[in-house]
Order: C-alpha cells, then sequence, then structure tokens
C-alpha cells in the first residue's frame, strides 16, 4: 500500500511542479577565476559567477560542456566536473570547478597560454549549453559569456 501512496505522491507532484512558470535565471558574469593547475594536457579551475534565481524553487546546475576561449585562444572543451546547487529567490556567488582538455591548441598557442597565467587579468569566453533542472523540471540555457576577469593564483 505504501508503494502505491509514493508512486501516487510522485506523479501529483510531478504534475503540479509542471505547471508552474519559470523565471529566467539571470547571470550576471563571471567575478573571479582561481587556476588550480595548467599543464600541457588541460587546466583545472575554479570559476565564481554571479547567479540571480527568483524563482520559488532552486535547481541544480548538472555537469555540461563549454567551448572556451582565452584572450582569444580556443583552447577547447571545458567540463563542469561537479553539479552546483543554486538556492532560491536568491542573488549569490557560486563556483563552479571547470576541468579544460585542450584540444584544440596547437605547439604554437602553448606559450601565450602559459604567459596568460603569470598575468592578473585574462579574457574569457565561455559558449555552449548549461544543463539545469529540480526534480522533473529540466530546461537548458545557452550561454556565450566573454569577459574580463581577475585571475587569483
Amino acid at each position: 500500500m505504501n508503494k502505491y501512496l509514493l508512486i501516487l505522491f510522485t506523479f501529483c507532484f510531478a504534475a503540479c511542479s509542471s505547471c508552474t512558470d519559470i523565471k529566467e535565471v539571470t547571470f550576471s558574469g563571471i567575478e573571479n577565476v582561481q587556476i588550480i593547475i595548467i599543464s600541457m594536457k588541460g587546466a583545472e579551475a575554479d570559476i565564481t559567477a554571479r547567479i540571480k534565481n527568483p524563482n520559488s524553487m532552486g535547481f541544480t546546475v548538472y555537469k555540461s560542456d563549454m567551448d572556451v576561449t582565452l584572450n582569444g585562444i580556443n583552447t577547447g572543451k571545458a567540463h563542469l566536473t561537479d553539479n552546483v546547487k543554486i538556492k532560491r529567490n536568491s542573488e549569490e556567488a557560486y563556483t563552479f570547478k571547470i576541468k579544460s582538455d585542450f584540444s584544440n591548441l596547437s605547439l604554437t598557442d602553448f606559450p601565450s597560454l602559459l604567459a596568460l597565467a603569470t598575468g592578473k587579468n585574462i579574457k574569457i569566453g565561455l559558449k555552449g549549453n548549461i544543463n539545469v533542472g529540480n526534480l522533473f523540471v529540466k530546461r537548458t540555457f545557452p550561454v556565450d559569456v566573454s569577459q574580463d576577469v581577475p585571475i587569483n593564483k
């Protein structure tokens, strides 16, 4: 009997939550980049971004892929390594762990890339789709950002 009540509750919750009006989440920009590792194979970094969620429900940003450019150099794909939970009715800075594979770099790009790691600012470009959701509601939002960001080492 409990099994049927759980299935009924899940179905009712899904039906009610799919009817809610979801307001657009606002990406206010990248606040900070902290490079963890940079090598010939790729890089790992923590990117802090400000996100405003005007909805009455929180959601999770799932592991997603994006194309990355650093000061105009196409570095390949970057992957969010961890899911990030975004709070409801909030505007906060969230840290995303990113791993890049440098698949599009040529040998002539590496000196320029290593010089970027010693600088104070870097122009980061992110383009792709971010997958977000909460239980049964899943959405994909396009991201196309290019911004100068301070680097913390």
